[in-house]
């Protein structure tokens, strides 16, 4: 008995560092770690594991700008909105391919270009807003776009 609760608890400290690990390369560390852990999945998951689960918190929050944004269009920002829409829906095509390469264990570098184009798409918004971008919306895109840096994360 003594053996195997010295095992679990081995093994567990494994999977703590790793998400640990993960983490530590990001921008925001300790929202890497909260994201990753309130997935109960997250406990003894391997990196694919934690892709899949970054995969679906990052499409949640990139459909959630999605909102955000038809929530804030009006006639002066239509165009803006618009580009954004589309290169929020980019970004969850491209994480609908990178869920498909961690399934079918495809090649790091081609998760790693999809994921990191995700992020680009993600960003746009605020780059046609600058600082005129309204701020549910801001918060919005920011929010996808660190659930998908937790995903290069991962992929790294």
């Amino acid at each position: 008995i003594l053996f195997v609760t010295l095992f679990l608890a081995s093994t567990l400290a494994v999977h703590a560092d790793l998400i640990d690990n993960v983490c530590k390369t990001t921008v925001k560390p300790r929202f890497c770690e909260t994201e990753l852990r309130s997935n109960p999945r997250s406990r003894g998951a391997n990196l694919s594991l934690l892709g899949q689960i970054a995969i679906a918190k990052a499409s949640v929050a990139t459909k959630s700008a999605i909102a955000a944004a038809n929530a804030a269009k009006n006639k002066k920002n239509a165009e803006i909105i618009d580009t954004c829409v589309e290169t929020f829906g980019d970004a969850i095509d491209n994480l609908k391919e990178c869920k498909v390469l961690i399934k079918t264990h495809g090649a790091k570098n081609d998760l790693q270009t999809k994921a990191s184009a995700a992020y680009t798409d993600a960003g746009t918004c605020d780059d046609e807003f600058g600082d005129s971008e309204p701020a549910n919306l801001k918060a919005a895109s920011q929010r996808a776009q660190d659930l998908i840096s937790v995903l290069l994360a991962v992929a790294n």
